[in-house]
């Protein structure tokens, strides 16, 4: 692909400093001989940024950080019909590796000059794109927990998992939601409720629901109740990817689904892995247009 490329990185992912990110994708782009941008930016500037450049004359608009920094880039790339470039710079990375993108930043700039287009489906929240998941109940607390370990002892993945360990032992939220589908309503009482369209992460913990992407939907998992020991039994059976369908949890596919919380208006969401606060009901589907995402070639996929 041709044309100008405007590459947005998060001052703030990854464990390298941003200078040195950008020294590497700024080398591999300038032996391209392709024109490019580098913008650093982070908080609530990235927003911004990514609009602004969206709206230029590039070819490519390139997001380089965690998976929540990629899903506001690329809210703006398709809202401009812009072609997206990923470098992966966060903790997990669940978009970049679904799409089998190189972590190395270097490799992902490499797949950005010399990679092929694809067409990626993605969610819509309340009319915002969600490229991974959204969950609320229990992972949103992990997050809040993975936030204070990671300001005390750093950002990586052994600290990710601390904070799991920590909130297990927590007594486990109660969350009473209306759950309404193309198939009718129904009210559950459950400590978690995630919308996930990530075939890795599905591979990644086990879960069943793969054959929702196949009928172009997304998959809704609602956690099942079982006591005070609820969080730690489901936890250890993530981490022994011995979660089961139909006695964990309950997986249902579909194309749009508005989840109510009972409770209370507002509701803690963990959204393509950043913490936020929304207001009940949460209607999710699938979005009318796919993104255009630059994926590595055969060649690079050896």
């Amino acid at each position: 692909m041709q044309g100008s490329i405007e590459v947005i990185l998060n001052a703030k992912a990854g464990s390298q400093k941003v200078d040195e990110t950008q020294e590497v994708i700024a080398k591999v782009l300038r032996e391209s001989g392709r024109s490019f941008h580098i913008s650093i930016a982070s908080g609530d500037d990235l927003g911004n940024v990514a609009e602004a450049k969206s709206a230029s004359n590039c070819a490519v608009l390139v997001a380089g950080g965690g998976d929540g920094t990629i899903c506001c880039v690329a809210a703006a790339a398709l809202k401009h019909r812009k072609t997206l470039g990923v470098i992966p710079l966060g903790t997990f990375n669940y978009f970049a590796k679904n799409l089998k993108i190189p972590l190395a930043p270097g490799e992902a700039a490499k797949v950005i000059v010399a990679g092929r287009t694809v067409r990626a489906s993605v969610l819509e929240l309340n009319g915002r794109l969600i490229l991974n998941n959204t969950s609320i109940g229990i992972h949103p607390a992990v997050l809040l927990k993975r936030r204070q370990i990671y300001r005390r002892w750093g950002r990586n993945q052994l600290n990710a998992y601390l904070s799991v360990a920590l909130t297990a032992f927590q007594p486990p939220p109660r969350l009473r939601v209306r759950l309404a589908t193309e198939k009718g309503e129904t009210v559950r009482e459950t400590p978690l409720v995630m919308v996930c369209s990530n075939a890795f992460q599905m591979e990644a913990f086990a879960l069943a629901g793969k054959e929702c992407l196949e009928r172009d939907q997304f998959a809704l998992y609602v956690a099942r109740m079982g006591g005070r020991l609820t969080i730690p039994r489901l936890g250890l059976r993530v981490l022994l990817r011995r979660l089961r369908a139909g006695v964990d949890y309950d997986v249902i596919c579909t194309s749009d689904v508005t989840i109510e919380t009972l409770r209370r208006r507002q509701v803690r969401a963990a959204v393509d892995g950043d913490l936020e606060r929304l207001e009940s009901p949460l209607r999710f589907c699938v979005g009318e247009d796919e993104l255009c995402v630059i994926a590595p070639g055969e060649q690079l996929e050896r």
